[in-house]
């Protein structure tokens, strides 16, 4: 009987040995996920420190952006035509950007104008991968118009023009105050993600892959893609 008891005790013992062990590898990792997790500084950038250097103007690239477009369509019939010659193509979200519902344009680019709106999403996607804001993405709020579309939104918005780029089917808009995420934005992360965006859209500028101007009183991002030098 004693030998009967000794034995239970013994492996008792054992277990909560195993149980011990099982539990401090468990917290090892732990520490050592937490040790491994990066620190996200929101405020790592300045307020307007890259949107104000993106200020080209209308007269920099509405000739060239013309002749690398398509011809500006009357109406939603001749974007349609457009769309079966593979002139312009559809867009739907991807990876890094979401699209916003667009009243005044239709969500169709040309190919190339795609590609580097899908760079553009992936660099963005990319420079989030690691942080809290991960999966966080970038609202496209504007694509192709046309003459039809155009005039009617120059009568709800004094800012637009009639010669606009966006009817040639190589430019879009961001959202500079909007981002879609699935968590709320404190203030410094809305900022982060604003010089986030702008950064990525002059490094393209420099690269001679699109011009891009900040639009402060629409609180948006304009790109029109470019080809080349």
């Amino acid at each position: 009987m004693k030998l009967f008891s000794f034995s239970l005790l013994s492996i008792s013992f054992v277990l909560v040995g195993f149980s011990l062990l099982n539990l401090n590898e468990v917290n090892t990792r732990k520490i050592i996920q937490q040790k491994a997790k990066p620190v996200f500084e929101c405020g790592k950038f300045q307020t307007n420190e890259y949107s104000q250097q993106l200020n080209n103007r209308l007269s920099d690239y509405m000739d060239r952006s013309v002749k690398q477009g398509v011809k500006a369509s009357e109406d939603e019939h001749g974007i349609k035509q457009n769309i079966r010659s593979g002139k312009l193509v559809l867009v739907t979200p991807s990876t890094g950007f979401e699209l916003d519902a667009f009243h005044y344009s239709y969500p169709v680019l040309t190919p190339y104008a795609k590609k580097i709106l899908s760079e553009i999403g992936q660099a963005f996607h990319d420079s989030l991968q690691f942080t809290p804001l991960a999966n966080t993405r970038i609202l496209v709020t504007s694509m192709t118009r046309t003459h039809h579309s155009v005039s009617k939104l120059v009568r709800h918005n004094r800012t637009a023009v009639k010669k606009s780029p966006h009817l040639n089917g190589n430019t879009f808009d961001f959202s500079f105050s909007r981002f879609v995420s699935n968590e709320s934005l404190s203030a410094c992360e809305t900022q982060y993600l604003q010089e986030l965006s702008a950064a990525i859209l002059l490094k393209f500028k420099q690269d001679c892959k699109l011009w891009a101007t900040f639009e402060r009183h629409e609180e948006c991002l304009h790109v029109v893609t470019r080809m080349g030098k």
